[in-house]
């Protein structure tokens, strides 16, 4: 895979959330598309310096992408998920405090409400992209916590009336937001969303909105599912599993996406079969999750290249992405790093085994 000049093998990256440091506590960013973007300017220093620590964690580990890391996720207290409601809020048309979540343990949020036409004004993560270009000058990738389809169905339309035109103007809106990253200087994306997956692809439209969400972007575009990383849930999906998305993969469907990033190690690799199907499809990659993302046990490095040789026999190594299953943030700070740690181990001992250095340069 190019990375950068450098032609690397079996690149190694994680999903996106990173624990935060002790003293980073609160909301970063306004949800707001009116406010300047800072709660202020003291949280602002705070959150930058927290993006260099969370990057200076990924680089010392030894990954080639290295990640923002979510470091604006309230991580720390009973309502992370808040991430939500994040990019709606930051886009024109929505409004907060509408009813509260219609899903099982989401009743403690409030639904953004759609009072207007949904528009992009101005950039959802422009202050995360500053950030990370201040933190470093390797390759990095922007995460974006939900992706179109989940925010079209968690908010509550009372200007629409027409739940194609919603989608249409939610997808619109990401495109705009991936397009402006892309423009300026992310070249690798990950949107994480998980209707299709949960719906066991019931949903097609879910596939129309993230279609039409890539469009036209020039960049390295990541779609990460996964069966949920919830506190007190290991799996939120327990009646889905990959063989809906090997329907899609084998079908003649488009699918705007570079890569597919699916969590792999908590199942034991046992979908690979199914979602190795995906790199069938010319110019594509798959992502493997190689360590668990709640589990507390750290894996060993031979336990992680076991994970990856499993997985060379569905996948080409050339079009192999190894990862976290998801976001690291909920566990301790230093027990995420000896996984990132035990991650790069594990793909250097396989890259060394095909040939190449252990780097995965030639």
């Amino acid at each position: 895979m190019q990375i950068g000049d450098d032609d690397v093998l079996l690149p190694t990256t994680m999903v996106g959330s990173w624990p935060r440091p002790l003293w980073m506590r609160g909301g970063v960013l306004r949800e707001s598309v009116h406010d300047v973007e800072y709660v202020d300017m003291f949280q602002r220093t705070l959150y930058e310096d927290a993006v260099r620590l969370c990057v200076k964690d990924q680089d010392l580990a030894g990954l080639d992408i290295v990640t923002d890391g979510n470091q604006y996720f309230q991580g720390e207290t009973p309502y992370d998920k808040i991430q939500m409601l994040l990019v709606p809020l930051r886009l024109s048309g929505f409004r907060p405090y509408g009813p509260p979540g219609n899903e099982p343990g989401t009743e403690q949020y409030f639904r953004p409400v759609v009072g207007e036409k949904i528009q992009w004004v101005r950039p959802v993560l422009g202050p995360v992209l500053t950030a990370t270009k201040l933190a470093t000058d390797k390759p990095f990738k922007i995460n974006i916590n939900s992706g179109p389809a989940t925010v079209a169905s968690w908010c509550e339309d009372l200007y629409y009336g027409d739940v194609a035109a919603l989608r249409a103007d939610v997808a619109d809106a990401f495109n705009t937001e991936l397009r402006w990253l892309a423009d300026h200087g992310a070249r690798f994306i990950q949107l994480t969303e998980q209707a299709y997956l949960s719906s066991n692809g019931r949903q097609p439209w879910v596939l129309e909105m993230m279609n039409r969400a890539s469009h036209g972007v020039d960049a390295h575009l990541t779609w990460h599912m996964c069966y949920g990383n919830a506190r007190g849930s290991a799996c939120a999906y327990p009646e889905v599993n990959a063989g809906c998305l090997a329907k899609l993969f084998t079908s003649d469907e488009p699918v705007g996406w570079t890569e597919i990033h699916m969590e792999t190690a908590r199942t034991g690799m046992a979908e690979l079969d199914a979602l190795g199907t995906w790199t069938e499809r010319e110019g594509t990659s798959l992502g493997i999750g190689v360590v668990e993302a709640l589990n507390p046990r750290v894996e060993t490095p031979e336990e992680v290249a076991a994970r990856i040789r499993c997985a060379l026999n569905h996948v080409p190594a050339e079009r192999l992405i190894v990862s976290t299953d998801c976001g690291l943030y909920q566990l301790p700070r230093d027990l995420a790093f000896h996984k990132l740690r035990s991650l790069v181990a594990g793909a250097r001992i396989v890259r060394r085994e095909l040939g190449r250095e252990a780097d995965g340069r030639r």
